[in-house]
């Protein structure tokens, strides 16, 4: 039984796994998800059918001042406490504990696996005693802030892996300030919880995923930055089905245009980055300034194209929705990609071996354009969330035209696919749900003794 929130940064590596599990006929697969997520459920079943089990109502939603206090810029601690503030306190949370306890009784899950974010599930399955798989779509580091070294760059720092000697202080002090914030910003509702009889009353990741029987992550050490690690942890490379495109599915004008194309950049900036009028029109600007030899394929939401103050380039083609982003970064002539930094997004592009120019907009994306630079497959926006015309078309210019970026991320791509991707995924959950009885890590309470650390 799979749950997640409906966000497609939680939801897809979960569905991706869940899909090459009915790919492959594994009978009764269970996915609880948010109503918004629903369709996309019912459409993954390849195979075995994969049955809808509803979560949340009204999920969280990532906007307003939540939105604000998360896009503030790198080692702010603001927005990292007002989303843990938010989820450990939101209704809908609430909601989703109750249907999963509910779902746990009805369907009998031998396994779980489920979302970090996704507390409410993960709290049925303790309360229920039933073994789970913990799945951290962002960096795995983030999901174990009170094991990581002092040299380790913080989550939600963008610093990177090789710290100077003003770095470690600035570091040092905003690892500091970071625990403190959440401390402050779960304490309210840690007593609430615990009055609930809750097992992790604060919502600690790392207490989740010391409990879980295996921990996903859907990245590798190299392009995630190495720490020490319990034995459970698996990393697994990006989560991408094996076959982008059905044999039997046709071209379709996208693609044509595509193939028509001597040189195209991608650029989608996520599905919560809301820009602004004077952001939108920076990166019109700087993409229209790489034309003619290059074309543009921008995904922008309707609203954020009405926003645009500025006629788009002529070399620059707008969609408000790509059939499969995975095809588009597949495609031969699709030769750099612009993103936001998240973690799925990113990971994708490394697999087809794509440079990459991230614009962070929040929290972990900064942790993931410092991982890229490190990693050689990309560049950053020296000062995110400004956008400025020249730099973005002078980094656009050195992706399209140093062949190293390129080679770089060809070569983690590789790295990451022998990880073993989400075919390797779909061994462990059945080797997991496989065992006959609780694993003898277990303990009564359903919870799992931290494994053996590895450095």
């Amino acid at each position: 039984m799979f749950a997640s929130p409906s966000h497609p940064g939680q939801l897809n590596p979960l569905l991706t796994i869940a899909a090459e599990m009915s790919r492959r006929g594994e009978p009764d697969l269970w996915f609880s998800v948010d109503v918004e997520g629903r369709g996309r459920v019912e459409a993954a079943a390849l195979g075995s059918p994969l049955r809808y089990l509803p979560g949340a109502d009204t999920p969280v939603r990532i906007e307003g001042d939540l939105y604000a206090a998360m896009a503030r810029g790198p080692r702010t601690t603001a927005g990292l406490a007002a989303l843990a503030r938010t989820t450990r306190t939101a209704d809908a949370t609430a909601q989703v504990y109750r249907r999963n306890l509910a779902h746990i009784e009805r369907v009998r899950p031998r396994l779980m696996v489920i979302d970090v974010m996704n507390l409410g599930a993960l709290d049925a399955a303790t309360t229920a005693g039933v073994p789970y798989v913990l799945s951290v779509p962002y960096p795995i580091s983030a999901a174990y802030l009170s094991r990581l070294p002092w040299d380790y760059p913080t989550p939600t720092s963008g610093l990177p892996r090789r710290l100077t000697g003003a770095q470690r202080l600035t570091n040092v002090l905003f690892r500091v300030r970071l625990q403190m914030a959440l401390l402050r910003a779960v304490a309210g509702p840690a007593w609430r919880r615990r009055g609930q009889g809750l097992a992790n009353a604060s919502g600690d990741p790392a207490t989740y995923a010391a409990a879980a029987v295996a921990v996903f992550g859907y990245t590798v050490f190299g392009l995630e930055y190495p720490f020490p690690t319990p034995d459970h942890l698996h990393l697994l490379g990006a989560m991408v089905p094996e076959e982008i495109t059905p044999p039997d599915q046709p071209a379709d004008e996208l693609t044509d245009w595509l193939d028509r194309q001597p040189s195209v950049v991608y650029v989608c900036l996520g599905t919560l980055a809301a820009l602004t009028a004077a952001q939108l029109d920076a990166f019109a600007e700087a993409l229209g300034r790489i034309g003619p030899e290059h074309r543009v394929l921008w995904k922008l939401p309707p609203e954020q194209r009405a926003a645009l103050t500025r006629p788009l380039p002529a070399n620059v083609r707008v969609e408000q929705w790509i059939p499969s982003q995975l095809a588009v970064l597949a495609h031969p002539r699709v030769r750099a990609f612009v993103c936001h930094g998240g973690a799925n997004g990113f990971h994708e592009g490394v697999h087809f071996g794509q440079p990459m120019l991230l614009t962070p907009f929040w929290l972990d994306c900064y942790d993931i354009a410092a991982r890229a630079v490190d990693a050689g497959v990309g560049l950053t926006l020296d000062h995110p969330p400004r956008v400025d015309p020249d730099e973005v078309a002078g980094k656009l210019r050195r992706l399209l035209s140093e062949d190293g970026f390129r080679r770089r991320s060809r070569y983690w791509g590789e790295q990451s696919r022998k990880a073993g991707g989400v075919g390797r995924a779909a061994d462990l959950l059945r080797e997991l749900a496989g065992r006959d009885e609780r694993p003898p890590e277990m303990t009564d309470a359903g919870k799992r003794r931290p494994g053996r650390i590895r450095g």
